[in-house]
Formats: C-alpha cells, sequence, structure tokens
C-alpha cells in the first residue's frame, strides 16, 4: 500500500513514520518472545524425553585432538598432518621422475609414422643431366608411406652416465631434505607443546597469585576496620589485585596462543579445547660438545643432502664436459610405401659419428656454469658446518643454564613460601605493612 504524504513532523522527521517504526519494533519483539518461548518450551520437552534428540539435532564435530593431549600423541599427530611433509614428498617424487628422464637416453628410441601427400612430379632432369621433355602437368597423384625407426646410442664419452649421476644424487639430496622437514616437524611441535605446557603452568600460578591478593585484601580490609591498619594498605592490596587479575587475563590470553600454535605445529585446523600432561623434570647425562659436534657433522640430514649436491655437481662437470667428446649411434627403419597398394617395404641400418667441431663456446661456458656451480655449492657447506656448529654450541651452553636455573629455582621458590609464610603471620599480630606483605 502506497504510504500517504506525511502532513505532521517533528525535528525534521515524519510522525507517521515513527508511529509506523515503533509499532513494528513492538510487533518484532513479541515474535522474538514467541519464538524464544517455543524454543525453551520444545528443549525443557527434548530434555525430559532423553538426550537421543538433542545428539541428533547438534552434529558436533569430531575431536582431532584428546582432552588430555601427550607429547607422543602430538608428534604422530604432527607427521600425520603437516603439508610440509607432502612437499617434501612431492620433491622426491620430482628427482625420482628425472632420475627416470636422465636413464632414458640409455634406452632405444623407438618411432612409429605413418603419412600421405598428393602433389605433381615435373622435372627438368634427370639423374644424369640429361634434360628431360620439358612437357608439364597439373596432374596429381597420391603417396603413402608408413615405417617405424629405432635410434640407439652407442657411446658418448659418458655424457649420459653422468647426467644420470647427476639426478641421482640430487634425488639423494632431496631424500635427506625430506628427513631434515621431519625432523622439523617433530621439534616445532615438541616445542610448541612444552609452551603450552608452560602457559598451563603460567596460568595456574596466576589464579594462586589472584587468590592469594584476594586474601591480602580481605586482612586489610579487616584490619582497617578494627582500627589497626592504615586505608593505604587497603589501597596497596587493591592494586596489587588489580595487577593480579591483570597478569591472569594475559596468561589465558597466551594460553589460548600457545594452543593455536601447537594445532598449527600438528598441521590442525580445529577448534578442540584440550589440556598438555604436566611436565615432569628429567636431568639428562652430561653431553659433551666435541661429541655433539661430531655427531651432528655426521648425522644430521643437511650435511648428507650437502654431500650428495657436492657430489652431483662434480657430475655436472663431466657431463658438461662431454659435450666436446663425439657420439656413436646406430639406427634402423623398416617401412611401406608407395603410389598405390600394394605398398612395397625397404629397410636401412646405419652407424653415425657426431663430431662437435664448433658450437660457439657453448660447451665452454656450460663446464664454466658447472665448476662455479661446484664452487658455490661447497661454500654453501661451509656455512651450514658453522650454523650447526653455532647451533650445537647455543644448545649446550642453554642446556647447562636451564639445570642451573631449575635448582636455584627450587631454593628460590622454598624460601619464597617461608617468606610469604612469616610475613603474613607478622602482618597479622600487626607486627608489618602491606608493603612487606606485598
Amino acid at each position: 500500500m502506497r504510504r500517504p504524504m506525511c502532513q505532521t513532523t517533528r525535528g525534521g522527521v515524519c510522525i507517521q513514520v515513527l508511529h509506523e517504526g515503533v509499532r513494528g519494533w513492538k510487533e518484532a519483539r513479541m515474535r522474538l518472545k514467541t519464538t524464544a518461548l517455543a524454543a525453551i518450551t520444545v528443549g525443557l520437552l527434548i530434555g525430559a524425553g532423553g538426550g537421543t534428540v538433542i545428539a541428533a539435532a547438534v552434529d558436533t564435530p569430531p575431536r582431532l585432538v584428546p582432552e588430555v593431549l601427550t607429547l607422543e600423541k602430538a608428534v604422530d599427530l604432527a607427521l600425520s598432518n603437516h603439508p610440509s611433509l607432502r612437499v617434501a614428498s612431492g620433491t622426491q617424487a620430482v628427482n625420482e621422475a628425472l632420475v627416470g628422464q636422465a636413464q632414458s637416453g640409455l634406452f632405444p628410441q623407438v618411432q612409429g609414422q605413418t603419412g600421405y601427400q598428393r602433389g605433381t612430379a615435373n622435372a627438368t632432369r634427370n639423374f644424369t643431366g640429361a634434360p628431360f621433355p620439358r612437357n608439364t602437368t597439373g596432374n596429381a597423384f597420391g603417396y603413402y608411406q608408413s615405417g617405424v625407426t629405432l635410434n640407439q646410442l652407442l657411446y658418448d664419452f659418458g655424457t649420459i652416465k653422468s647426467q644420470v649421476d647427476t639426478a641421482q644424487f640430487n634425488l639423494k639430496a632431496a631424500n635427506s631434505d625430506a628427513d631434515t622437514t621431519l625432523q622439523t616437524v617433530v621439534v616445532n611441535a615438541q616445542q610448541a607443546y612444552f609452551g603450552l605446557q608452560q602457559a598451563q603452568r603460567l596460568v595456574t600460578v596466576s589464579e594462586e597469585a589472584l587468590t592469594q591478593f584476594k586474601k591480602h585484601l580481605d586482612l586489610a580490609n579487616g584490619r582497617f576496620k578494627a582500627g589497626v591498619a592504615p586505608k593505604i594498605d587497603v589501597t596497596t592490596a587493591q592494586v596489587d589485585l588489580s595487577n593480579a587479575q591483570l597478569n591472569l587475563i594475559t596468561a589465558r590470553n597466551n594460553l589460548l596462543v600457545a594452543r593455536v600454535t601447537l594445532n598449527n605445529a600438528m598441521g590442525l585446523k580445529t577448534s578442540d579445547v584440550y589440556r598438555v600432561e604436566e611436565p615432569t623434570a628429567t636431568l639428562h647425562d652430561q653431553i659433551i660438545l666435541d661429541e655433539a659436534v661430531e655427531l651432528a657433522m655426521r648425522l644430521r640430514p643437511e650435511m648428507i643432502s650437502q654431500r650428495a649436491q657436492e657430489q652431483a655437481a662434480e657430475a655436472g662437470i663431466k657431463a658438461a664436459q662431454g659435450n666436446y667428446f663425439p657420439t656413436v649411434t646406430s639406427s634402423a627403419s623398416y617401412s611401406y610405401n608407395g603410389t598405390d597398394f600394394p605398398l612395397v617395404y625397404n629397410w636401412n641400418v646405419a652407424g653415425t659419428v657426431n663430431v662437435p667441431i664448433f658450437s660457439g663456446f657453448l660447451t665452454k661456458q656450460q663446464v664454466a656454469q658447472a665448476r662455479a656451480n661446484l664452487l658455490k655449492t661447497k661454500a654453501t657447506g661451509e656455512v651450514l658446518q658453522h650454523n650447526i656448529l653455532l647451533e650445537v654450541n647455543q644448545a649446550l651452553l642453554n642446556l647447562e643454564a636451564a639445570k642451573e636455573r631449575l635448582q636455584v629455582t627450587a631454593v628460590t621458590v622454598t624460601q619464597a613460601k617461608e617468606r610469604l609464610a612469616l610475613v603474613e603471620g607478622r602482618y597479622r599480630a600487626g607486627l608489618s605493612n602491606a608493603i612487606e606483605v606485598t
């Protein structure tokens, strides 16, 4: 229905429009109440009749992570789900295919062909040079041809063999890189797990601190009301309580961030709420630096990959140098051809020696590139060795520092508990103030 033109306004707004808006809002509010009442009634009926219908109505996704997550389970989930492992697997498959491509040059190359052409065959001279009659014609004829050709490399002074060696060493490097990726996924999952452990403990500590400061505030209020403590004690306790609340908010947020970080390390997209097992203090045997460095240089997959890459670069030099030398090939063909059916057959066999004479310095530059690549690869290996040495030293130093901090912290915690008990006793007896309690 068309709305009549507004006759009365208030503050520039049509009164009829205001009334319609209020009426519509009241109707919508009534519908909302009715819907809510119906939903509550249905919920009560379902609850009284049993929980089967509720379970059917709510499609709860299955849990991806158990409610209490162990370290072993976290690592298993990471190894099963993290996409970087699939990337590494794809790289391995690519290099396996490259090995097969390089080896294909060692096998016979067989090609089949068939064709038909139509045209004229006017000529002016025969093979002796004597002229044909120069009567040309536009008459055309058809020519059929079908056959098979086989080519086989006999010898190329090791060029293809060097190419195969290069591909195989690259595959070995890719396999070691996949091992590196696997170890990285495991380490990241472990670190994220320990980070969540720490976040859980900090939440517990913050909650305990909040409870303690609430007790301090109650004690300060009681002493202030009894007239044995100044107002500043109450204010100080309130400030301490507010700071404890802020610390708890930060700790809980850090807990959520730590859980998301662990989900990412496990390669999961989940909103499951879970806890990790409480940590247990374990002290490892003394690790000797020289032995740790020797093991790292020998066993770390990055070093195995580096050595394979250097071998691949050396084989690449030999493959490039092979282009200086001749190649010996053989070929054979068998075909049917003719202008009319039945076609006649022909066959031939041949041996060929291809001798490179001049290629515009292409081979020279290819060899130079291969040698430069070897130098670069070896330099990269030296950088890797320095980085591994640094990582091992840092890890051992951090481990020793953590052991020492653990011992000192245990003593500090005991002393802090004793001091807190003494100070609280002094404060209750009126021998101390709120600042000392804090």
